[in-house]
Protein backbone atom coordinates (compact mmCIF):
# COMPACT_ATOMS: atom_id res chain seq x y z
CA UNK A 1 0.00 0.00 0.00
CA UNK A 2 1.06 3.70 -0.52
CA UNK A 3 -0.05 6.72 1.66
CA UNK A 4 -1.67 9.95 -0.65
CA UNK A 5 -3.41 12.47 1.14
CA UNK A 6 -6.53 14.39 -0.48
CA UNK A 7 -6.94 18.02 -0.37
CA UNK A 8 -9.71 17.81 0.91
CA UNK A 9 -8.43 17.21 4.33
CA UNK A 10 -6.71 20.83 4.00
CA UNK A 11 -10.33 22.82 2.39
CA UNK A 12 -11.47 24.83 5.91
CA UNK A 13 -7.22 26.07 5.74
CA UNK A 14 -7.55 26.35 2.22
CA UNK A 15 -10.98 28.10 2.04
CA UNK A 16 -9.78 30.77 4.60
CA UNK A 17 -6.31 31.39 2.70
CA UNK A 18 -4.25 30.10 5.22
CA UNK A 19 -2.75 27.46 2.46
CA UNK A 20 -2.97 27.68 -1.73
CA UNK A 21 -2.17 24.44 -3.17
CA UNK A 22 1.27 24.81 -3.86
CA UNK A 23 1.94 25.34 0.04
CA UNK A 24 -0.36 21.94 0.61
CA UNK A 25 2.10 20.11 -1.73
CA UNK A 26 4.87 21.11 -0.18
CA UNK A 27 3.63 20.19 3.12
CA UNK A 28 2.92 16.96 1.79
CA UNK A 29 6.26 16.21 0.25
CA UNK A 30 8.43 17.92 3.07
CA UNK A 31 6.35 17.36 6.07
CA UNK A 32 4.23 14.45 5.64
CA UNK A 33 6.99 12.51 3.58
CA UNK A 34 3.47 10.72 1.66
CA UNK A 35 4.18 8.97 -1.93
CA UNK A 36 1.09 10.43 -3.52
CA UNK A 37 -1.51 13.07 -3.58
CA UNK A 38 -5.06 13.40 -4.62
CA UNK A 39 -6.23 16.84 -6.25
CA UNK A 40 -9.75 18.10 -5.55
CA UNK A 41 -11.24 20.31 -8.23
CA UNK A 42 -12.48 23.40 -6.19
CA UNK A 43 -8.73 23.60 -4.78
CA UNK A 44 -7.01 24.75 -7.95
CA UNK A 45 -7.07 28.56 -8.60
CA UNK A 46 -7.08 27.80 -12.22
CA UNK A 47 -7.27 25.15 -14.78
CA UNK A 48 -5.50 26.84 -17.42
CA UNK A 49 -3.33 24.75 -19.36
CA UNK A 50 0.05 26.92 -17.72
CA UNK A 51 -1.35 26.21 -14.57
CA UNK A 52 -1.88 22.15 -14.41
CA UNK A 53 1.62 22.16 -16.25
CA UNK A 54 3.22 24.10 -13.35
CA UNK A 55 1.24 21.62 -10.63
CA UNK A 56 2.28 18.68 -12.77
CA UNK A 57 6.12 19.79 -12.84
CA UNK A 58 6.22 20.78 -9.09
CA UNK A 59 4.66 17.00 -8.17
CA UNK A 60 7.34 15.94 -10.36
CA UNK A 61 9.97 17.59 -8.22
CA UNK A 62 8.68 17.00 -4.96
CA UNK A 63 8.52 13.14 -5.35
CA UNK A 64 4.77 13.22 -5.01
CA UNK A 65 2.27 10.77 -7.92
CA UNK A 66 -0.90 12.27 -8.31
CA UNK A 67 -2.87 9.53 -7.46
CA UNK A 68 -5.97 10.74 -8.43
CA UNK A 69 -8.37 13.88 -8.69
CA UNK A 70 -11.37 14.62 -7.88
CA UNK A 71 -14.40 16.36 -9.42
CA UNK A 72 -17.47 17.25 -7.41
CA UNK A 73 -20.20 16.55 -9.67
CA UNK A 74 -23.76 15.67 -8.45
CA UNK A 75 -26.20 13.68 -10.62
CA UNK A 76 -28.91 14.60 -8.44
CA UNK A 77 -29.18 17.78 -10.25
CA UNK A 78 -30.32 16.97 -13.29
CA UNK A 79 -33.41 17.83 -13.50
CA UNK A 80 -32.04 21.46 -13.06
CA UNK A 81 -30.90 23.87 -15.27
CA UNK A 82 -27.75 24.24 -14.04
CA UNK A 83 -27.40 20.22 -13.55
CA UNK A 84 -27.61 19.50 -17.36
CA UNK A 85 -24.12 21.11 -17.26
CA UNK A 86 -22.71 17.95 -14.45
CA UNK A 87 -21.76 15.50 -17.29
CA UNK A 88 -19.63 17.86 -19.16
CA UNK A 89 -17.99 19.10 -15.81
CA UNK A 90 -17.03 15.30 -15.28
CA UNK A 91 -16.26 15.11 -18.99
CA UNK A 92 -13.43 18.06 -18.23
CA UNK A 93 -12.45 16.65 -15.63
CA UNK A 94 -11.27 13.24 -17.46
CA UNK A 95 -9.91 15.55 -19.45
CA UNK A 96 -7.97 17.30 -16.53
CA UNK A 97 -6.60 13.70 -15.33
CA UNK A 98 -5.63 12.98 -18.69
CA UNK A 99 -2.94 15.80 -18.29
CA UNK A 100 -1.95 15.74 -14.67
CA UNK A 101 -1.02 12.16 -15.41
CA UNK A 102 -3.81 11.17 -12.66
CA UNK A 103 -5.11 7.16 -13.57
CA UNK A 104 -7.93 7.62 -11.47
CA UNK A 105 -11.14 10.75 -11.26
CA UNK A 106 -13.34 10.14 -8.62
CA UNK A 107 -16.70 11.49 -8.65
CA UNK A 108 -19.92 11.17 -7.03
CA UNK A 109 -23.64 9.50 -8.12
CA UNK A 110 -25.23 12.59 -6.47
CA UNK A 111 -28.12 13.39 -3.69
CA UNK A 112 -31.38 13.25 -3.62
CA UNK A 113 -32.97 17.74 -3.86
CA UNK A 114 -34.31 17.93 -0.26
CA UNK A 115 -37.35 19.68 -2.08
CA UNK A 116 -37.67 16.24 -4.15
CA UNK A 117 -37.50 14.10 -0.77
CA UNK A 118 -40.41 12.48 0.03
CA UNK A 119 -42.40 14.02 3.49
CA UNK A 120 -42.94 10.40 4.66
CA UNK A 121 -39.75 9.38 7.21
CA UNK A 122 -38.68 12.86 7.92
CA UNK A 123 -38.34 13.30 11.97
CA UNK A 124 -38.51 9.68 12.58
CA UNK A 125 -35.08 8.47 14.24
CA UNK A 126 -33.01 6.31 13.02
CA UNK A 127 -33.04 3.74 10.37
CA UNK A 128 -36.52 3.83 10.05
CA UNK A 129 -36.69 7.25 8.79
CA UNK A 130 -33.60 7.06 6.73
CA UNK A 131 -35.01 3.57 5.02
CA UNK A 132 -38.57 5.36 4.53
CA UNK A 133 -36.73 8.80 3.32
CA UNK A 134 -34.51 6.81 0.84
CA UNK A 135 -37.22 4.78 -0.89
CA UNK A 136 -38.96 7.88 -2.13
CA UNK A 137 -40.07 8.47 -5.77
CA UNK A 138 -37.70 10.96 -6.75
CA UNK A 139 -34.94 8.75 -5.54
CA UNK A 140 -35.87 6.02 -8.06
CA UNK A 141 -36.85 8.53 -10.81
CA UNK A 142 -32.81 9.98 -10.31
CA UNK A 143 -31.40 6.55 -10.20
CA UNK A 144 -32.29 5.64 -13.89
CA UNK A 145 -30.44 9.24 -15.10
CA UNK A 146 -27.88 9.00 -12.46
CA UNK A 147 -26.79 5.63 -14.20
CA UNK A 148 -27.18 6.71 -18.14
CA UNK A 149 -24.99 9.38 -16.81
CA UNK A 150 -22.00 7.14 -15.50
CA UNK A 151 -22.18 4.82 -18.22
CA UNK A 152 -21.39 7.73 -20.53
CA UNK A 153 -18.97 9.21 -18.61
CA UNK A 154 -17.84 6.04 -18.52
CA UNK A 155 -17.43 5.75 -21.93
CA UNK A 156 -15.67 8.66 -22.52
CA UNK A 157 -13.58 8.15 -19.67
CA UNK A 158 -12.86 4.55 -21.03
CA UNK A 159 -11.42 7.05 -24.07
CA UNK A 160 -8.77 8.80 -22.16
CA UNK A 161 -7.79 6.24 -20.83
CA UNK A 162 -9.13 7.33 -17.20
CA UNK A 163 -10.52 4.82 -14.77
CA UNK A 164 -13.78 6.43 -12.65
CA UNK A 165 -13.89 6.12 -8.79
CA UNK A 166 -17.42 6.12 -7.79
CA UNK A 167 -17.64 7.31 -3.98
CA UNK A 168 -19.62 5.90 -1.55
CA UNK A 169 -21.61 8.65 -0.09
CA UNK A 170 -24.06 8.91 3.26
CA UNK A 171 -26.59 11.56 3.71
CA UNK A 172 -29.01 11.57 0.97
CA UNK A 173 -26.69 10.07 -1.39
CA UNK A 174 -27.72 7.83 -4.41
CA UNK A 175 -25.33 5.39 -3.75
CA UNK A 176 -24.24 4.65 -0.11
CA UNK A 177 -24.71 0.86 1.02
CA UNK A 178 -22.58 -1.90 -0.60
CA UNK A 179 -25.85 -2.93 -1.86
CA UNK A 180 -25.79 0.20 -3.83
CA UNK A 181 -22.57 -0.10 -4.99
CA UNK A 182 -22.84 -3.36 -6.51
CA UNK A 183 -26.10 -2.56 -8.20
CA UNK A 184 -24.65 0.54 -9.62
CA UNK A 185 -21.52 -0.76 -11.10
CA UNK A 186 -23.49 -3.65 -12.14
CA UNK A 187 -25.83 -1.45 -14.11
CA UNK A 188 -23.45 1.21 -15.85
CA UNK A 189 -21.73 -2.30 -16.89
CA UNK A 190 -18.30 -0.60 -17.63
CA UNK A 191 -14.60 -1.98 -16.79
CA UNK A 192 -13.17 1.47 -16.35
CA UNK A 193 -16.12 2.42 -13.33
CA UNK A 194 -14.60 1.06 -10.31
CA UNK A 195 -15.14 2.28 -6.37
CA UNK A 196 -13.51 4.83 -4.85
CA UNK A 197 -14.26 3.66 -0.84
CA UNK A 198 -14.41 5.42 1.52
CA UNK A 199 -13.94 3.63 5.08
CA UNK A 200 -15.89 6.71 6.91
CA UNK A 201 -19.50 6.59 4.48
CA UNK A 202 -20.05 2.92 5.36
CA UNK A 203 -20.31 2.59 8.87
CA UNK A 204 -19.45 -0.83 8.80
CA UNK A 205 -16.96 -3.00 8.65
CA UNK A 206 -18.37 -5.61 6.84
CA UNK A 207 -19.31 -3.00 3.69
CA UNK A 208 -15.53 -2.51 3.73
CA UNK A 209 -14.43 -5.90 3.45
CA UNK A 210 -17.39 -7.03 0.82
CA UNK A 211 -16.65 -4.12 -1.38
CA UNK A 212 -13.22 -3.87 -1.43
CA UNK A 213 -12.56 -6.05 -3.90
CA UNK A 214 -14.36 -3.27 -6.19
CA UNK A 215 -12.34 -0.86 -5.18
CA UNK A 216 -9.52 1.06 -7.09
CA UNK A 217 -8.75 3.66 -4.37
CA UNK A 218 -9.37 3.90 -0.58
CA UNK A 219 -10.11 7.31 1.35
CA UNK A 220 -8.44 6.71 4.76
CA UNK A 221 -10.71 8.91 6.99
CA UNK A 222 -10.25 10.41 10.03
CA UNK A 223 -12.03 12.45 12.09
CA UNK A 224 -10.80 13.03 15.48
CA UNK A 225 -6.87 12.53 16.07
CA UNK A 226 -6.20 11.69 19.27
CA UNK A 227 -2.19 11.72 20.47
CA UNK A 228 -0.91 8.52 19.54
CA UNK A 229 -2.46 9.31 15.85
CA UNK A 230 -5.04 7.00 16.17
CA UNK A 231 -8.85 8.10 14.76
CA UNK A 232 -11.39 8.07 18.00
CA UNK A 233 -14.49 7.04 15.60
CA UNK A 234 -12.91 4.37 13.35
CA UNK A 235 -11.05 1.37 14.22
CA UNK A 236 -7.72 2.20 11.63
CA UNK A 237 -6.27 -1.26 12.99
CA UNK A 238 -9.40 -3.44 11.82
CA UNK A 239 -9.82 -1.54 8.58
CA UNK A 240 -6.07 -2.10 8.00
CA UNK A 241 -6.28 -5.78 8.73
CA UNK A 242 -9.06 -5.88 6.27
CA UNK A 243 -6.91 -4.30 3.48
CA UNK A 244 -3.72 -6.46 4.46
CA UNK A 245 -5.88 -9.59 4.44
CA UNK A 246 -7.47 -8.67 0.91
CA UNK A 247 -4.21 -8.40 -0.73
CA UNK A 248 -4.78 -4.65 -1.14
CA UNK A 249 -2.06 -2.64 -2.82
CA UNK A 250 -3.22 0.59 -4.06
CA UNK A 251 -3.41 4.10 -2.32
CA UNK A 252 -4.68 5.14 0.82
CA UNK A 253 -5.87 8.56 0.52
CA UNK A 254 -6.09 10.48 3.84
CA UNK A 255 -9.40 12.40 4.07
CA UNK A 256 -9.47 14.11 7.04
CA UNK A 257 -12.64 16.31 8.39
CA UNK A 258 -11.66 16.60 11.85
CA UNK A 259 -11.91 20.06 13.87
CA UNK A 260 -8.39 20.23 14.66
CA UNK A 261 -5.75 22.21 12.37
CA UNK A 262 -4.81 19.22 9.84
CA UNK A 263 -1.22 20.89 9.56
CA UNK A 264 -1.09 19.50 13.31
CA UNK A 265 -3.64 16.89 13.27
CA UNK A 266 -2.47 15.30 9.72
CA UNK A 267 1.61 14.63 10.62
CA UNK A 268 0.35 12.47 14.05
CA UNK A 269 -2.32 10.30 11.54
CA UNK A 270 0.24 9.76 8.80
CA UNK A 271 2.49 8.22 11.40
CA UNK A 272 0.05 6.11 12.95
CA UNK A 273 -0.74 4.31 9.79
CA UNK A 274 2.65 3.95 8.78
CA UNK A 275 2.92 2.23 11.56
CA UNK A 276 -0.02 0.20 10.87
CA UNK A 277 1.56 -0.09 7.59
CA UNK A 278 4.52 -1.61 8.75
CA UNK A 279 2.69 -4.09 10.62
CA UNK A 280 3.94 -2.84 14.26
Amino acid sequence: MKLACSSWSFEQVIAAGQMDQREWLRFCAEELALDGVELLDRHFPSTDIAYLREIKKLCADLYLTICGASVSNDFGRLETAEGQQEMERVKSWVDIAQFLGAPVLRVFAGWVPAEQRREQGRGLPGVLGRLLRREDGARKRLWDEMVSCLRECAAYAEEKGIVLGLENHDGNGLVVTSDEVERCLREVGSPWLRLNLDTGNYGDLASIERTLPLAVKVHAKFYDVDEEGRDRRLDWERIMGILTDSGYRGFLSIEYEGEEDPRTALPRAVGYLRKLMRGA
